[in-house]
């Protein structure tokens, strides 16, 4: 995810101010993802998804918290779609793609009877 889009379209952000903040972010999020699930497929919409949602979460809650202490616990939503990522087969710019299934039912299978 770059930055205008970022700023455009995810967090409505129509000021400069930021933007050095929200690029080491964006940098961050996506080191953060590789280190968690060992890849980052970049143009993917799922990993750009992760990325906005990580860069948010940071940059509303900025500074240190405590354990257990509201808002500084990375979101379940996040975690899930990490999980998830982490055990697909993804590639990059598939937005006209459709998704296969993997699985190959016989027609036995397939209930034809």
């Amino acid at each position: 995810m770059d930055l205008k889009m970022l700023k455009d379209e995810y967090l409505k952000i129509d000021t400069d101010q930021d933007d050095a903040l929200l690029k080491t972010l964006i940098a961050t999020a996506k080191e953060y993802i590789k280190n968690g699930i060992g890849r980052y497929v970049e143009g993917n919409a799922q990993f750009e998804l992760v990325v906005g949602m990580l860069v948010e979460h940071w940059y509303e809650n900025r500074g240190m918290y405590e354990s257990g202490a509201s808002g500084s616990n990375i979101p379940f939503t996040v975690q899930a779609l990490l999980t998830q990522l982490r055990y697909v087969d993804v590639k990059g710019n598939e937005e006209d793609k459709q998704i296969e299934s993997s699985i190959n039912f016989s027609s036995k299978e397939k209930g034809t009877g």
